[in-house]
């Protein structure tokens, strides 16, 4: 039985989506679109296939690992705590990443087969899904790269397109059948778009593939120039152990290679690639106007989320994470309010977000970069309060659990328990704290945090000093191996 290695990218920053998307709290990480996270959905999507967690590797970069396993860590199915991880040296774009993952699992099952997923996206799962993973790991046996197309539902123009050829019959399951690939085709003009879509032989291109490893690198060598020198890198950087796939050298290996897109790179280049036509609902979540999907609209034509009330508006996407929101006659607009940053805008410049983001970051504003809540494998934090030289946040920490046993060198940390009981360690004390009391912990002492009860466990914890980042963090003990920060 063929083994499939699934491999989902997750480094992007989802600047499209802000403020609800944050750079360490990228699209991938956020559940709006049904009960878990994307990326949590993205894992359980593909691990019936895979046998387990442990048959699917996270792509991403340095910044975002600890966030990214942070999340997965803290979900209740320990299958997600089983995947593992590949931290790209540097970010160059879809095909070094793939390359990477391909060398990888090259080096430990030459007959291997990828699935190569994003991790924001909104795909229909179910016997279609099935379907068309398994006739693509037979089309991939046979030496194809397969990409998975969705039947269109409308002429859209901010996807690409891929036009299918002849079918391959031998290797149809239940209700798909693949197609040889005729050509891929960037995002079209409207006209075009619509001449796609009635021609019935176009698919939109969701940035799924199925291949074997060898084949992935195998079509990079074939091509010379910057691709060989991608599946070069990638096979240096695999045979290198673990903890020097991120070292100098490796980082100065992947720096100088081409950021090339991997349909750029292999797809387009290849004569042997297949398409599985795909009837199956998908969204790429690529803007605001995704957030149309979470409710139905009222009479109106307003969307809805959260806490407010409107009168007279028409058309409007109105998101609200916490504070009540009122509006009042507007169309056609999108307002999103979080708990430190509002944004307001047409619907028609919702592909613009980025602009200020951008902006934003030549201010060198925070709210760009810190979300208000992270999950931990412990619980979460929450950030109440934040001024020069303090912040404050509420830790909710799960019965039995415990954050690493640690020390900070630039801040000192007052806790105070509102709910629940704490066992805290302090250098060499061991101190049991009940609701209304406090302790304080001194800058450099080694300390640790345990809900020693049944229910959960909040604190509020006053840190104060010169520098309050996360990286202030020198783990000693931790009960999920993280590394020492």
């Amino acid at each position: 039985m063929v083994k499939i290695h699934a491999m989902i990218l997750a480094g992007g920053s989802g600047q499209r989506f802000w403020p609800l998307s944050r750079e360490l709290n990228p699209k991938q990480l956020l559940s709006m679109f049904g009960q878990e996270s994307l990326i949590a959905q993205a894992v359980h999507r593909i691990i019936p296939f895979t046998g387990g967690g442990d048959g699917v590797t996270i792509v991403t970069n340095e910044r975002l690992f600890d966030e990214l396993r942070n999340h997965l860590t803290a979900q209740p199915d320990p299958q997600l705590h089983a995947v593992s991880y590949i931290q790209e040296p540097v970010a160059r774009n879809t095909a070094p990443a793939i390359a990477l993952g391909a060398a990888l699992v090259a080096e430990q099952d030459p007959d291997g087969v990828m699935v190569v997923l994003p991790s924001d996206h909104i795909l229909e799962d179910g016997d279609v899904w099935a379907d068309c993973i398994h006739a693509a790991t037979g089309v991939a046996l046979d030496g194809y790269l397969v990409t998975i197309g969705i039947t269109p539902s409308r002429p859209e123009t901010g996807y690409g397109y891929i036009r299918a050829a002849g079918a391959l019959g031998e290797f149809a399951v239940g209700s798909v059948t693949p197609h040889v690939v005729a050509e891929f085709v960037e995002k079209p003009d409207l006209e075009r778009a619509e001449q796609f879509v009635s021609s019935g032989e176009y698919y939109w291109n969701a940035g799924i593939f199925v291949m074997k490893a060898s084949r992935v690198l195998e079509e990079l060598d074939r091509a010379g120039g910057a691709e060989a020198d991608i599946a070069e890198a990638a096979r240096w950087i695999a045979s290198q152990p673990a903890a020097l796939r991120n070292s100098d050298e490796a980082r100065a290996r992947f720096a100088a290679l081409s950021a090339l897109s991997i349909d750029v790179a292999v797809m387009e280049r290849s004569d042997r690639v297949a398409v599985i036509p795909a009837p199956l609902d998908w969204s790429d979540v690529g803007s605001l106007l995704a957030l149309e999907g979470v409710t139905a609209a009222d009479e109106g034509g307003n969307v809805r989320i959260g806490r407010g009330l409107d009168i007279d508006s028409h058309d409007s996407i109105i998101y609200s994470t916490d504070r009540l929101v009122a509006t009042l006659g507007v169309k056609d607009l999108i307002v999103v309010d979080t708990t430190d940053a509002t944004l307001v805008l047409p619907k028609d410049r919702a592909q613009d977000v980025r602009q200020v983001v951008d902006a934003l970051k030549a201010m060198s504003a925070p709210e760009v970069t810190q979300p208000k809540v992270s999950l931990r494998p412990w619980g979460s934090w929450t950030s109440l309060l934040k001024g020069p030289g303090y912040q404050i946040k509420l830790l909710e920490i799960k019965p039995g659990s415990k954050p690493s046993l640690q020390r900070h060198h630039h801040r000192s940390e007052h806790w105070i328990v509102v709910a629940g009981t704490a066992l805290v360690t302090r250098d060499k004390e061991i101190v049991e704290v009940h609701v209304n009391e406090s302790i304080f912990i001194p800058m450099g002492a080694v300390h640790r945090i345990e809900n020693c009860g049944v229910v959960p466990l909040q604190v509020i914890e006053v840190q104060v000093g010169e520098y309050l980042g996360e990286d202030d963090i020198v783990r000693i003990e931790d009960d999920w191996a993280r590394d020492s920060k």
